[in-house]
Formats: structure tokens, sequence, C-alpha cells
């Protein structure tokens, strides 16, 4: 379970901390107040699992970027785009250079000052055979320990320090940000981010296949819990299909005993919200174990939520992830 956060200039954190994280999370506040930065930091920092050497000065640094989450989605590529960031597809897909200049002070010091443009690998193998220099860097590369000195403070659990390179996503546009997270390692694919844009998406198509195959009574489950939090009373069943025009992904299907299927999308925001959520959710309650634990980001459930569908909402993950270990954050206006 994460425990704490330390960020340092990274969106509108310039540098803030958290600690005592619990199962549960709860982060309120008004608009600008840095609720979106910390999730955003969390979903980053949970992501770095994929192996990569960054080499500086013929100095090898062994270390970790971003991998594809429980969704199938890379997490910069996501964060960017929640802030209409432009970005490659994949923002690995080649070598990228750190800027000269670069120097990071957090707690520890990393001897970057004097940093040369430097290559990014994965497993030791060059990402494409012709280099190219970026002008932003896309970048997050993260180090794991289990002792970190912070300061004057020797942090006994499991840490990681991760480092960022975006200059649109770092605090003034200074082009740098970092943050530190103590507690348990966290398992990428285990890692659901849900705000608006999946409300507003279909569930991609690998994702459903692989769950199908995966979690015994899957659309099943998701029926029950969907039916309870709009009370519906009659027997319906939950099916799924591809979309003409976007078969990498799948559109939920409601189909009631008495009347024709409807997709979910074609219900109020409330219900295919709930939906939409629900699904990956319940997955991912399956899907977990004490040694690969998982981590739900929900950013403001009240979108499209009545307050009755909204506490019955609440109650239904509350019951999903009680015995199960997945830590929750939640950021809301309300």
């Amino acid at each position: 379970m994460i425990e704490s956060i330390h960020i340092k200039n990274f969106r509108g954190i310039q540098d803030g901390k958290i600690d005592k994280f619990s199962k549960i999370n709860l982060l309120v506040g008004p608009n600008n107040s840095g609720k979106s930065a910390v999730l955003e930091s969390i979903y980053l920092c949970s992501t770095t699992s994929r192996n990569a050497i960054m080499n500086v000065e013929n100095i090898q640094h062994v270390g970790k970027i971003d991998d594809t989450d429980l969704l199938g989605d890379y997490p910069i590529k996501r964060v960017c785009e929640r802030h209409s960031i432009g970005i490659e597809k994949e923002p690995f897909e080649g070598i990228q250079y750190i800027n000269p200049g670069i120097s990071f002070r957090f707690g520890i010091e990393i001897p970057l000052r004097d940093i040369v443009p430097s290559i990014f690998s994965m497993d030791g193998e060059a990402l494409i055979n012709q280099p190219r220099v970026a002008k932003e860097v896309l970048a997050l590369f993260s180090w794991h320990s289990d002792e970190v000195e912070v300061g004057k403070y020797s942090v006994k659990r499991s840490s990681r320090i991760v480092y960022g390179w975006n200059l649109a996503l770092s605090h003034y546009k200074s082009g740098e940000s970092s943050w530190l997270i103590t507690g348990e390692k966290t398992v990428t694919r285990k890692v659901l981010f849900y705000d608006v844009s999946n409300t507003q998406s279909h569930l991609p198509f690998e994702f459903f296949r692989s769950m199908l195959m995966t979690v015994p009574g899957w659309t099943q489950k998701i029926g029950k819990q969907f039916g309870r939090v709009f009370a519906l009373s009659k027997q319906f069943n939950v099916n799924f299909f591809q979309p003409q025009d976007a078969l990498h992904l799948t559109q939920g299907l409601i189909s009631p005993e008495d009347k024709i299927a409807l997709t979910i999308d074609d219900y109020g925001d409330g219900a295919r919200s709930a939906f939409k959520m629900l699904a990956p959710l319940i997955a991912l309650a399956e899907l977990v174990t004490e040694e690969e634990p998982g981590v739900f980001i929900w950013e403001e459930p009240e979108l499209f939520q009545n307050p009755q569908s909204l506490g019955k909402l609440l109650a239904e993950v509350t019951q999903l992830i009680k015995d199960k270990p997945i830590q929750i954050f939640i950021a809301t206006h309300s």
C-alpha cells in the first residue's frame, strides 16, 4: 500500500507532501487546489515498471519507465492527453534525449547537473536504430529501493523516487519534476485510473476479451452491481459488441427480458458512467492478490450522479474492495 507522497515541481504543486494514506483516500477541495496533480503523480509512479537504462557520461543507471495499465493505456500519454499536450502514440517508441543542465535535489541528490545527451533503452537494447532529438522530453524514470535517504531521515520501507522531464507538466514550465513515494510496490497492470474520458469512450476490445477469459462470471457480476445501483428489478443481461467503425473497442449492451437491447450509451450519463467504472473495477477486484495489489484512482465520482445513485455506487465500490488488496484514491469537489 502507498503510504506517503512528496511532490516537487509537478504541475501546480511546487512542493507538497501527504502522509499516512489509508485503504480509501478522499481528496476534497476547490479547483486548482492540486487534487488532480496528486492523482496523476500516484498514477505515474504506480505504473513505472518497464526495465530501462539511462546512460549518463558512460555510467548506466538502471530504473523503470511507464508501462500499460489495466486498460492498456500508456500513463504518460494518458496524462498528457488529459491536458491537451500533443505527444506521439508511444512516448518511448524512439530514443529520448535529456537536455544538458538538468539537476535534481529531492532530499537525496542524483548527480545529473552536468548531464550529457542520454539515451533511453529497454532491457539493454536501443528502442530504434536512428536517434532523434525531442524538443520536450516525454520521459519518466524511477528508481526503487528498500531504503532511501530523504533529508535527515532514512525511509526503511519500500520507496520509489520518480523523475519526469516534461515542460508542460512541470511547475511553471521548469522542465523537471520529481516525487517520492513510500510503501509497497504496485503492479502496473493492476492500476485503474477512471475519469470523465472513460465515460465518453468505450472499453478496449483486448481488455474485454482478456477479462472474459480470465474473470469467472465477469459480465454477470457487472449486471448485478449495476442493477443494485439503479434499482433495476426486472431481469436483464449484460453483453458487449464491437462497433463497426471501431473494432479495437467494445461497447456495453443492456438486454432486458421484456424490451429490446440498448447500448449503455443509449442510457443516461449517470448509468453509463457507473457501468464503465464498474466493469473494469470488478475485473481488478478479481485479479489482485496480496503479492500483486491494485490501485484504483477515481476523479470526480459525483459527475453525472444524483446523491441517491452516488451513495449506492460508493456503497457498491466499498463492498467490492472491502476484502481485496486494492487502495483507492478519490478526488472530489464536494
